[in-house]
């Protein structure tokens, strides 16, 4: 090499000296290591660490590809918003089937008998006869007025479904369609309520024209009818505005074809006994 002065010279070689000496140490400090248990559980811990990292590594890529897949399916959604027409969505609240079942209201909830509970324990005192009087008027019987109605079955025919209509054979329908038929059940349904509203009051609380009309239902009981709920022809001119036709005759024979409705004759009698459809 070229150098300006000796100085310069010197300087360039301590260098060199230098990093032999270094080399030197770190070939002196291998051979040591090789033989210390220490050394050998540190690398192993290293070589494990190594291992987790890129166990971690392929976790990250797996988490950032299904982050990217959602990503694509919340634009997708973004982009599917944009093009529903709300207004048709309000068309279709503003139109909704007659026949669709109406909400059922829930029961009141009972009153708490805390209240007959304290009083029933509240201590008596003794009074005379004239606060007696005063303060306890005498006792009235039991009010004549209108009585709670008990709980009464009423037996309900269910809606039938597009897919039991369509599976109707063409010369049963006709030229029916699919909301007369339900139509129809509404109609069979007011029968249905009105005779069974009158079969669960008690005789003494009916008046003449419901004490016929209870007995005539109980004559055109069977033993055939036991445990069935069943109108007949006459109810169904009584109650409802379902005409007997035959386009009546027809929604009978589809009720008895999709297991709606069931017949049991007897007595000069065509009874329609309500199916339960779970």
């Amino acid at each position: 090499m070229e150098s300006d002065s000796l100085m310069a010279l010197m300087n360039h070689f301590c260098e060199k000296l230098d990093g032999i000496r270094f080399m030197v140490d770190l070939k002196t400090n291998k051979k040591m290591c090789e033989d210390d248990e220490d050394e050998i559980t540190c690398q192993e811990h290293i070589e494990d660490l190594a291992e987790e990292i890129d166990g971690l590594s392929g976790t990250l890529k797996d988490i950032k590809s299904a982050l990217k897949y959602r990503q694509s399916k919340v634009n997708e959604l973004k982009a599917l918003t944009e093009t529903i027409d709300v207004s048709c969505l309000q068309h279709m609240v503003d139109n909704l089937p007659t026949h669709l079942p109406k909400p059922v209201k829930p029961d009141p909830p009972q009153q708490n008998k805390c209240c007959e509970d304290e009083i029933t324990a509240a201590p008596v005192r003794r009074t005379s006869s004239s606060e007696d009087k005063e303060n306890n008027p005498k006792k009235r019987g039991p009010s004549r007025g209108r009585r709670p109605a008990k709980n009464v079955y009423i037996p309900t025919l269910v809606y039938i479904t597009v897919e039991e209509f369509e599976g109707v054979p063409k010369y049963m329908k006709g030229r029916m369609n699919y909301s007369q038929v339900n139509t129809a059940i509404d109609e069979l349904n007011k029968a249905f309520s009105e005779k069974y509203k009158v079969l669960g009051m008690k005789r003494t609380t009916l008046n003449d024209l419901n004490k016929k009309r209870y007995e005539r239902y109980k004559e055109q009981e069977s033993k055939d009818t036991k445990g069935e709920h069943f109108i007949v022809d006459g109810d169904i001119k009584e109650f409802t505005n379902f005409k007997m036709d035959s386009v009546g005759r027809s929604v009978l024979t589809i009720l008895r074809h999709v297991g709606r409705i069931k017949e049991i004759r007897g007595g000069k009698l065509t009874r329609y006994a309500c199916i339960e459809v779970y």
